[in-house]
């Protein structure tokens, strides 16, 4: 058996802590037993098992490090004073057993895991059913370990008996790299935030129609004349290099390339299969540049193919995202050859389109043998698509979709888009001119209105919280909701605000996908007891390099619930 060890200055003296009794996990476990006791770590605490899987192996030398130097000490005060007792021995050894080392990392794996900490010290057990569990598992072990408010040299673990799994299996950052480029130091940065919160889907939004950054090797006329530059492309090594990275933190990578329409940048290539990207945008698109792939020609058809292909084949996920939302009518109807053959086939444009789509999933499923994921559009605007498809929402309710028999991603605009409330970003917009310079019933842009944002306001953590994933939906309806993802959408997005548009809010979707909107009592969880301990990650996060935003003045931590809406002796939970 292999070892990970670091020896420490820490102190074998079995001294009454000043840590409180509980500290803030996040995501809250499923099931939690507190012993009221902390162990101090021995100078020669080991994470050890794990050996016949690399990464798990990897990870128990990661979280090792980490503990040692994070050496974390909680910001946020704690609600309720309780001092921990201390445990009778000191904690030498969290030992990890994995039933299925060589399990797939594919949507459904087993995330579960068991974590013992013994109220007397020894050894800490850490059990789960795949490698992947194990790294969650982990992660909650590095979060129940904080530095004796009293001897900051000395790490104590809280004692505990947790079991914990997801209450869905897709938890995701659905993340665009089209609209502005990302160096892939920040993709690796943000897929190691995920794993902090135990998300475990990066959904690869990787072209728009504003540049084509993926290259392509059936088509590498589209990122040497799409890309905003020869630097700014995803090649294989690139590729290579974020899919690795994910896998060793349990996280799996959905490509996504948009279609038909978000593909005007194609023109830069192919001028033929698009129609319309040398129009003004604005009646022909939802954001410039327009431009849509033609329906009906054959070469456009088989580069569409062709590119499918080869990312299904790059990607080893059994999901493909195929796109599919915003298609602009309008735009079709430039081309004359679109126009007379749907009078000559009796149908509109938008079936047309459902045509197209169809044919696509179908590609994808009987082709491929991938599971097709499509943005909510061709079934919202009228269309079908086969039951195995699954649907992402950002419009409609989750319930209009699995009635019909879909499985559903949760992405709901006005909860999960991460750019909503940031002002519009085209130029040369006379809306934000105000005549008085004050309110007026006229001015309803500037005044209570979206400020050019469309989806404002900007969605909070709070916001996040509160979205209940089963509203509405019975237990026996013939889809599911499989979990959702926030969606960093990047038009006003890039390296620079990358960490504190996603972080630590995001942390909130993460606890909602992985713990449940209710406990395991059918309980509602609440924003309250949400509260303290998003509060505290956003610092802890920033102590492991996130360089997440603040969500209140640092007094607000340090004087619990002062900063209220209600004064708390008042107000409900």
């Amino acid at each position: 058996m292999k070892f990970t060890s670091l020896t420490v200055l820490s102190s074998l003296l079995l001294a009454a802590t000043t840590a409180q009794a509980k500290t803030w996990l996040l995501p809250i476990p499923q099931s939690v037993e507190w012993t009221g006791h902390a162990a101090p770590l021995s100078h020669r605490f080991t994470i050890r098992g794990g050996d016949n899987n690399k990464h798990v192996r990897k990870a128990a030398k990661r979280y090792t490090d980490l503990i040692f130097k994070e050496r974390w000490v909680k910001v946020q005060v704690d609600y309720e004073k309780e001092t921990l007792e201390p445990s009778k021995g000191a904690l030498t050894s969290l030992d990890i057993s994995v039933d299925d080392p060589k399990a797939v990392l594919d949507y459904g794996v087993d995330e579960s895991y068991s974590l013992e900490i013994p109220q007397q010290g020894g050894r800490a057990t850490l059990s789960a059913p795949t490698w992947v569990g194990a790294l969650r598992g982990l992660e909650t072990f590095s979060q129940l370990v904080e530095a004796d408010q009293g001897n900051k040299k000395k790490l104590i673990a809280h004692t505990v008996s947790i079991t914990d799994a997801p209450s869905y299996p897709h938890r995701g950052v659905s993340f665009d790299t089209s609209r502005n480029f990302f160096p892939v130091e920040d993709i690796l940065r943000t897929l190691d935030a995920m794993s902090y919160n135990k998300m475990n889907v990066l959904h690869w939004h990787a072209t728009d129609a504003q540049s084509w950054p993926l290259e392509s090797k059936s088509h590498p006329e589209l990122s040497i004349k799409g890309a905003y530059s020869a630097k700014e492309v995803y090649g294989p090594k690139q590729v290579k290099q974020v899919l690795a990275h994910a896998e060793s933190l349990g996280i799996r990578v959905v490509l996504e390339i948009d279609m038909p329409a978000h593909t005007g940048i194609i023109a830069e290539a192919y001028p033929d299969y698009i129609i319309g990207y040398h129009e003004f945008w604005a009646k022909y698109a939802p954001e410039p540049p327009s431009g849509q792939i033609d329906l009906l020609n054959e070469d456009a058809w088989q580069m569409v193919k062709d590119l499918v292909k080869e990312g299904t084949e790059t990607f080893p996920d059994s999901f493909y995202h195929t796109g599919g939302d915003e298609i602009n009518v309008a735009g079709y109807e430039l081309d004359e050859d679109i126009v007379n053959y749907t009078k000559e086939h009796n149908m509109t444009t938008y079936e047309l389109w459902f045509d197209w789509t169809n044919k696509l999933v179908d590609y994808v499923t009987n082709d491929l043998k991938k599971r097709p994921i499509v943005w909510e559009d061709p079934i919202r605007d009228g269309g079908s698509l086969p039951e195995n498809v699954v649907v992402q929402v950002w419009t409609a309710p989750p319930q209009n979709y699995t009635s019909k028999g879909h499985d559903v991603i949760v992405s709901t605009s006005d909860y999960f888009y991460l750019d909503c409330g940031n002002g519009g970003w085209v130029g040369n917009d006379p809306r934000y001119i105000s005549p008085t310079q004050q309110a007026t019933p006229e001015d309803t842009f500037n005044y209570g209105g979206n400020g050019g944002s469309w989806c404002a306001p900007y969605h909070t953590w709070q916001r996040m919280y509160t979205f209940d994933p089963t509203y509405d939906i019975p237990e026996d309806s013939p889809g599911k909701i499989i979990g959702g993802e926030v969606c960093m959408w990047n038009e006003q997005g890039g390296p620079t605000v990358l960490d504190s548009k996603l972080w630590p809010r995001s942390g909130a979707a993460a606890e909602l996908w992985w713990s449940g909107g209710y406990d395991k009592e059918g309980q509602r969880r609440t924003v309250r007891q949400l509260q303290p301990r998003i509060l505290d990650w956003n610092y802890r996060l920033l102590s492991r390099g996130i360089a997440a935003q603040p969500l209140q003045p640092l007094w607000c931590l340090r004087h619990p619930e002062r900063c209220d809406l209600e004064d708390p002796a008042e107000a409900k939970n």
